[in-house]
């Protein structure tokens, strides 16, 4: 399935979608995802340059753009325990490589 690149979602100006282009986010599904973290709105407001009530207008329509099928995707929780909090996945196996 395609992304919905965020210059064919109603409301976004060219201005708006360059200040994400230039943090790498360009559809509507990034979009989305960032504003159903705990602070994504508010950060997508101050990445924006606008009020947090108009990245909640912004966050609305790009996911009212989405196909049904990829909404209900993007609202089922995802299991990150495996994870930790690092970029890379914990060892199992010995210390780190940096502290050898």
């Amino acid at each position: 399935m395609e992304d919905t690149p965020l210059e064919k979602v109603p409301g976004w100006t060219s201005q708006l979608v360059d200040r994400l282009r230039s943090a790498w986010i360009t559809t509507a599904e990034q979009v989305a995802a960032l504003a159903a973290t705990p602070r994504g709105v508010a950060s997508l407001g101050e990445q924006l340059g606008v009020s947090e009530a108009e990245a909640r207008q912004l966050a609305d329509a790009a996911r009212a753009a989405l196909p049904a099928d990829r909404r209900a995707e993007l609202d089922k929780p995802v299991d990150t325990s495996n994870y930790g909090l690092g970029a890379r996945r914990p060892r199992d196996d010995g210390p780190d490589d940096d502290q050898a």
